[in-house]
């Protein structure tokens, strides 16, 4: 049985006002915390202004809250405000990095990425089979071959690797220090996936170039994200122009761009949402990655004590990987589709997910394009949703059979 959670359901405003949710969907969008909720409604309560041009108060005072914001972001990831850009997403963060190494000659990924880390490089023309974008496979236990990796860095040295620290199709980690430093040996840069990771896992940032996180993964707001870049960001020329990127310009094509993460944060930002972002960030820090962790592989154990992963018909993916510990878990459906499965739980409240999870490759791989069925919990779920969650799937595979 789940001790005393680390958290109650009254902090997490829809798990308090639909009670009867039973809310297993946390590797497509965590809940949002009632602090964050509170800060995003201050700003439209009493500082609805734009930031960083009034010289009034409450301008000047959410222009400082931003930057605070960075601030606790940074916190978050030890590392520099300054290696902060606020985005609107992982998505256009691992777009950026992708324009400003589109001329790198070989790209690699692995075949269990997200389409956000597929498709920006894929639309640059890059294909398996003209030999600018390598492939890495996954094996058996659900991981990349360290050695077989380093087989191809070593064909192909000065390119970038862009890979997720932790799949959202089955929570199975990747060692990315370990793949960072073999890659960084063959003067190849490193861009890392984390969306997975922020919410559950302490993330190190310090050796990899760059990393993208969105905001909605990690109990904050959706339409916002942070990209992490480890160098000056001077070296990278700006993707998008408009206000609050420059110092000065004029119509004879003269530019003076300001220097840090501003340069590439154009426009009005999405204000409440990096307020309620860097809160976030600090509540994370507040209950500490520890007790994260703890609080995690207890849901784990007590979701194989209720016997989730005996449920007919469910296979878990990669059983060669340990059982517990993921935080994620896929089933390949034998005698009935996922969606199926997934529409009739919604029937009693069941919030879960069904079909390729943004993932195409790897989900057509192990299920044959049929998609696969996924259960992601959070640090609000307690034994209640744990028993109601098992006994409603085993009724609904009962009545899809």
């Amino acid at each position: 049985m789940l001790s005393e959670p680390i958290t109650t359901k009254a902090e997490w405003p829809t798990l308090r006002n639909n009670r009867d949710l039973i809310y297993f969907d946390s590797a497509a969008s965590t809940q949002t915390h009632v602090s964050v909720l509170n800060r995003m409604n201050k700003y439209y309560e009493e500082q609805r202004c734009n930031v960083n041009r009034g010289d009034y108060r409450i301008s000047q005072e959410v222009s400082e809250d931003i930057e605070r914001s960075r601030q606790q972001v940074a916190e978050l990831l030890n590392c520099k405000a300054d290696n902060i850009v606020f985005t609107y997403g992982a998505t256009q963060g691992l777009n950026m990095v992708a324009e400003w190494h589109k001329d790198s000659p070989v790209v690699f990924i692995t075949e269990a990425e997200h389409t956000a880390n597929i498709m920006p490089w894929v639309a640059q023309g890059r294909t398996i089979e003209n030999g600018r974008l390598v492939v890495l496979p996954i094996n058996d236990r659900g991981k990349i071959s360290i050695e077989e990796a380093v087989k191809e860095f070593e064909k192909y040295p000065y390119s970038i690797l862009s890979i997720h620290s932790h799949s959202n199709v089955t929570g199975i980690p990747t060692d990315y220090k370990k793949l960072t430093k073999a890659a960084h040996d063959h003067g190849i840069k490193v861009c890392i996936d984390a969306c997975q990771t922020i919410g559950t896992h302490e993330f190190d940032p310090y050796t990899v170039d760059y990393a993208v996180f969105s905001g909605h993964k990690m109990y904050g707001p959706t339409g916002v994200g942070i990209l992490y870049g480890r160098l000056d960001w001077s070296q990278h020329r700006a993707l998008y122009q408009g206000g609050d990127t420059i110092n000065h310009y004029d119509f004879s094509g003269n530019v003076d761009f300001k220097e840090g993460p501003t340069k590439h944060e154009p426009g009005t930002l999405n204000i409440a949402g990096i307020l309620g972002l860097g809160v976030a960030a600090e509540y994370i820090n507040w209950i500490g990655y520890n007790n994260i962790t703890r609080y995690m592989q207890k849901i784990d154990l007590a979701l194989s004590d209720a016997g989730l992963f005996n449920i007919r018909g469910l296979k878990l993916l990669y059983p060669n990987y340990r059982q517990n510990g993921r935080y994620v878990y896929s089933f390949v459906c034998e005698g009935f589709h996922p969606s199926d499965l997934s529409a009739m739980a919604s029937l009693d409240g069941i919030a879960v997910r069904a079909g390729k999870l943004c993932a195409h490759p790897i989900v057509n791989k192990v299920s044959g394009g049929k998609g696969v069925f996924r259960i992601s919990p959070g640090i609000y779920n307690d034994q209640d949703d744990v028993t109601n969650l098992v006994e409603g799937l085993c009724k609904a595979v009962k009545k899809i059979t």
